[in-house]
């Protein structure tokens, strides 16, 4: 368990619901990390790029667990493949066991633990959501996404990163069972070209020596919460590039 906990921390620290089914999806079959690919570069911030503003949000629709695994099985990945799409009842098991497993974490600076443990995330029942994963086993590149719906916009708009809040929680220690991880979020430029988006860069220090390092890019729109994660492959440019286009593919399918 103990292992385990930091897998899924160490993957999507932030860890607000949308994306919990796709970080302990991605670490169950021993994902690469973008840190494990020598040609990625550092993380450079941009400090003057903000996100573009969101459209006005329209009365939006809720949608089923069957909806959105069918709206992921409809998105390809770099090389125009289908994702592998997780099934509704592995998914909401996921979710189960993944949301048990925070509960031994601890996060310092306290006021960021809500942020890093997805303090608003609702239960399995709750939960309507849809994941799928891309694997390149020459390039190590990893590629996922989440969609996640559950009734009420506020509930929503909890489970989306906000930029100040990325700055304050910018350096975080996360402990589980007496071993900590360091953690380090860097802010990056909208990600794609979906009003609204923000992404991050999450690099963790694990307990073997290894850093292990991730792309994220979150967007809410009509009533779904979209959470896509890249990690290995060429550089952190391609782990950018590769989520963006994952986000602008299945943000312009909903809603359709």
């Amino acid at each position: 368990m103990k292992t385990s906990a930091l897998r899924i921390a160490g993957a999507s620290v932030l860890l607000i619901w949308g994306a919990v089914g796709l970080s302990a999806c991605g670490n169950s079959a021993g994902s690469p990390d973008t840190a494990k690919s020598p040609a990625a570069p550092v993380a450079t911030p941009v400090s003057s790029a903000t996100a573009t503003p969101a459209p006005t949000q329209t009365q939006a629709r809720a949608y089923t667990s069957k909806e959105l695994t069918a709206l992921v099985a409809k998105l390809k990945d770099a090389h125009g493949k289908p994702l592998t799409v997780m099934s509704t009842a592995d998914l909401k098991k996921t979710i189960g066991q993944a949301k048990s497993a925070l509960a031994s974490i601890s996060v310092e600076p306290a006021e960021c633990a809500p942020l890093a443990l997805g303090g608003q995330m609702p239960s399995p029942e709750s939960l309507a959501a849809g994941a799928g994963l891309s694997q390149d086993a020459a390039t190590g590149a990893v590629t996922g996404i989440s969609l996640a719906s559950v009734a009420g916009s506020k509930v929503l708009s909890q489970g989306l990163v906000q930029s100040e809040d990325l700055k304050k929680c910018s350096n975080l220690s996360v402990m589980t069972g007496g071993t900590k991880v360091d953690v380090k979020l860097t802010k990056l430029g909208a990600l794609g070209s979906t009003p609204g988006s923000i992404a991050y860069r999450t690099d963790t220090a694990l307990p073997d020596g290894q850093m292990q390092s991730a792309i994220t890019g979150q967007v809410l729109q009509n009533g779904v919460l979209f959470t896509v994660s890249a990690a290995g492959g060429a550089s952190e440019a391609d782990a950018v590039s590769r989520a963006g286009k994952l986000l602008d593919q299945a943000a312009a399918l909903v809603g359709k």
